[in-house]
């Protein structure tokens, strides 16, 4: 069965995905390798993602709606950040992340990406 990812845009141009944790951390780790972006961020990114819990109760304690990976400066002057933000939802037992990707990341090597992965894509 394909897996279907949510493709949007929020405000400022920023592509977002939203999948399972699990189709997360998979979907940063082919695309750092693929797109040759992502370092640091995607390395923390992936780590709050593992903890879920832990970092979806840091959210809510804080009242944040989104989490801030930490990123190296040099990435950041060179345009070679991947994930600029992420946010852990729960619907009911459901988990799931959206990845807020960096300005950098083009829209189409993206969506190349998850089809080669097999993914199946909805555009909102």
């Amino acid at each position: 069965m394909t897996k279907k990812i949510i493709i949007g845009d929020i405000i400022g141009h920023y592509i977002t995905l939203e999948a399972s944790p699990e189709d997360a951390i998979k979907i940063l780790k082919t695309l750092r390798q693929r797109l040759g972006k992502g370092r640091e961020d995607v390395d923390d990114a992936i780590r709050m993602i593992e903890h879920f819990d832990v970092f979806y109760d840091v959210m809510r304690k804080k009242f944040k709606e989104y989490l801030t990976p930490r990123k190296n400066i040099g990435d950041v002057i060179k345009g070679e950040v991947l994930v600029d933000k992420i946010k852990l939802l729960k619907r009911g037992e459901m988990k799931s992340v959206v990845i807020v990707f960096d300005r950098n990341v083009d829209r189409e090597s993206l969506l190349n990406v998850l089809r080669d992965m097999g993914y199946e894509i909805e555009i909102h």
